[in-house]
């Protein structure tokens, strides 16, 4: 994500992470990471239940394409904890809504 997010912000978007780690946890693996992005902590998991994206107490790495009023437009939800969506496909669907 890191590498196209200067692409997703020239497309009037923006990145949000949620994560399930702990803040300490969380904190590390930003700076580890070198997020750009504004990266917010879920500990209870409220935000991947509510989305479905939720499975026996672990989150599914998922991708949402959300508007200013919250309707999903576009989503990926991963099968397993390796599984997300390619950035390239985030970014063409990006453009494609942009366009519509």
């Amino acid at each position: 994500m890191r590498e196209v997010y200067p692409q997703i912000r020239d497309l009037n978007a923006e990145v949000l992470a949620i994560s399930t780690e702990r803040p300490v946890d969380l904190r590390r693996t930003v700076e580890r990471l070198g997020f750009e992005y504004p990266v917010l902590f879920d500990v209870e998991a409220t935000v991947p239940r509510k989305y479905g994206v939720e499975r026996h107490g672990l989150t599914v790495p998922s991708t949402f394409i959300l508007d200013r009023l919250g309707k999903i437009h576009w989503k990926y939800v991963g099968t397993d904890v390796s599984d997300q969506a390619s950035t390239s496909e985030l970014v063409e669907k990006l453009k494609e809504l942009g366009q519509g």
